[in-house]
């Protein structure tokens, strides 16, 4: 049987990145992450709700968390592939803070292909105005361009939206799609946080998004499929991470999502350097 595909508009917001550079949402591994792991007896740990992963409680305590105050959310995706004999691999890294204290915002994001061609950007919005710096490399030249606009915004340049890190696809995906087992406890920047494990069959429901999704078959490489997640004692996500390896006709093929907030409450977002070239 095929695995399930589920549509997760976390991954749309990826692919619109490919092309816009203009979004984001969460990022990063759960790496560096440290302390002693509680026994699964435990229930769930200081993640909120009963036992087990409470979607209804996270979901809660995410989005009204982050809709208040400050935070930093990553997101790096991987998708490797080879098609006629060609490395067709793409990464895609995206990183947006959000200063709720003095109303900034700050997404910077960089979009690699294996061929060495690279297109980075960064987008700052503050005082109804937007600035944005875009640098494209190719193995033969680097074009750098500057732009800006105002509200209500009718051109190519968008605001950082601070609202489109806040889908809540992704949480409510987590919770009908994923069976997840507690792992126990261990901290994230200080703060002790719940770790949930799934694979194989128990992530069958999340397969990413149509657009990437592998055609994985039970009994050859369902195996290959894993998931892990981390939450804290208000709900917040802190760490999501996604891997798929499978072949697609006869090809090697594997997806990487890696997701994280951190500077919850402590964010802060300064004018970039670039301003006053973009603003001219």
């Amino acid at each position: 049987m095929p695995l399930q595909r589920t549509h997760v508009s976390l991954v749309m917001v990826v692919l619109l990145a490919l092309t816009a550079g203009c979004s984001g949402i969460f990022g990063g591994a759960d790496t560096g992450a440290s302390g002693s792991m509680a026994t699964p007896t435990d229930g769930n740990g200081p993640a909120p709700g009963t036992s087990g992963f409470d979607a209804a409680a996270i979901e809660t305590g995410h989005f009204e968390t982050l809709s208040t105050e400050s935070f930093t959310a990553s997101l790096s995706f991987r998708l490797s592939t080879v098609r006629d004999g060609e490395n067709r691999s793409v990464f895609v890294n995206r990183t947006v803070a959000v200063d709720r204290t003095d109303d900034r915002a700050l997404a910077t994001g960089a979009l690699v292909r294996a061929n060495g061609a690279a297109l980075e950007t960064t987008t700052y919005t503050a005082n109804g105005t937007t600035a944005e710096r875009r640098v494209l490399s190719t193995p033969n030249r680097t074009a750098t361009e500057y732009r800006s606009d105002t509200a209500p915004y009718d051109g190519a340049v968008r605001p950082v939206n601070a609202s489109s890190v806040l889908d809540r696809s992704l949480v409510q995906s987590l919770g009908s799609d994923v069976d997840w087992t507690f792992a126990g406890t261990e901290t994230v920047d200080g703060d002790r946080v719940s770790r949930f494990e799934a694979s194989g069959r128990n992530v069958t429901g999340f397969a990413a998004d149509e657009a990437v999704a592998a055609n994985v078959t039970e009994g050859e490489s369902i195996d290959a499929v894993s998931a892990s997640v981390l939450v804290d004692e208000r709900g917040v996500v802190r760490s999501f991470r996604y891997s798929l390896a499978t072949e697609r006709d006869g090809r090697p093929f594997s997806v990487t999502l890696t997701l994280s907030v951190s500077g919850v409450g402590e964010t802060t977002v300064e004018e970039p350097d670039w301003l006053s070239k973009a603003t001219a």
